[in-house]
């Protein structure tokens, strides 16, 4: 057993020997907490609910629904093509490596100089938004319990630091629990997509939306024409499946790199199309009015659980599931 385990490992460390780098990092992820890992940075049905606000007044539901799928099938291709540079490149620099492999050589310092940087920059922007809307739904829910609350910028503010320290701490001395906690996160996150989705369709029966409304109600509040507005909406789908190059970043950390790695990248990406899918779908059916859902101050997930349609039992459910 001991000379099965140590293959994959030796293989590994002779692809990368090969590409010209020595392994210095311990491969101690199993492709379940990296799949943990790559969904958790997705979570794509609570960043989709979180940010409905963001597609409703750009083309309603359609443009929640539909362009989910489009950006699901959009992206799905796109993790392909990086799953393929993945397989053949297995190493944790990513995209300014793969840059520097197919570039006209003399383009190849530059080229990955300014994709490595836009990299980074992708890195702070998902890691800043990650704490915005963790601490997004705080504030959302507490006026849920205390409707006497008058939440300030600075409530917000204390409670994105508090998720940021926590990660950095996370990152810094608890490596070697992160695979464990990636396998939590993941399961965590599904068990809470199906105990609120259930829970809110069975306490909103029999009051729902129409199919039409969910599937063929276009809104536009946003002042452009249609087919713009419409495209502003995408906006929701292709945010709630950003991030599923981390794959790339951590495969020097799993076993078996060249297999496992671009079959995670693909994997996040269709479980996140599918889940998120079917939450929109079930938010949608118990949301009420769409207008009522863009213009609450409770935000719109959290509006979705108060709905009138949505009784009072299913929202301590809810929220515990979260």
């Amino acid at each position: 057993m001991a000379s099965l385990a140590a293959a994959p490992a030796a293989s590994d460390d002779q692809h990368l020997a090969q590409l010209g780098h020595k392994q210095e990092l311990r491969r101690h992820f199993s492709p379940l907490s990296m799949l943990g890992l790559a969904f958790a940075i997705l979570n794509s049905w609570t960043a989709l609910s979180s940010s409905l606000s963001v597609a409703l007044p750009s083309g309603g539901p359609t443009s929640v629904i539909w362009g989910l799928v489009t950006a699901g099938i959009c992206n799905l291709c796109l993790a392909a093509s990086l799953a393929e540079f993945l397989s053949s490149f297995p190493t944790a620099g990513g995209q300014y490596h793969w840059v520097a492999v197919i570039s006209w050589k003399s383009w190849v310092p530059i080229l990955s100089w300014i994709v490595g940087w836009i990299n980074v920059f992708g890195w702070m922007a998902l890691t800043a938004t990650a704490g915005s809307l963790g601490s997004t739904l705080i504030v959302d829910i507490i006026p849920l319990y205390h409707p006497n609350y008058e939440g300030q910028p600075w409530h917000q503010f204390l409670i994105y630091i508090g998720y940021q320290l926590v990660a950095m701490i996370i990152n810094m001395f608890g490596n070697t629990a992160l695979p464990y906690i990636n396998k939590g996160a993941i399961s965590w996150s599904i068990a809470g997509f199906a105990i609120v989705s259930i829970t809110v369709l069975a306490c909103a029966s029999p009051d729902y939306n129409t199919g039409e409304f969910v599937y063929r109600k276009f809104i536009n509040d946003v002042g452009w024409p249609d087919g713009i507005a419409w495209l502003l909406g995408l906006l929701q789908g292709g945010f709630g499946l950003t991030g599923y190059d981390a794959t790339a970043h951590m495969i020097e950390e799993i076993p078996n790199a060249a297999i496992e790695g671009p079959k995670i990248m693909i994997y996040c990406v269709a479980i996140g199309t599918f889940t998120g899918f079917i939450f929109l779908t079930c938010l949608l059916f118990v949301a009420g009015s769409a207008d009522e859902v863009i213009n609450s101050p409770y935000g719109p997930l959290a509006r979705s659980y108060t709905t009138p349609l949505a009784a009072k039992p299913a929202q301590s459910v809810c929220r515990s599931s979260r």
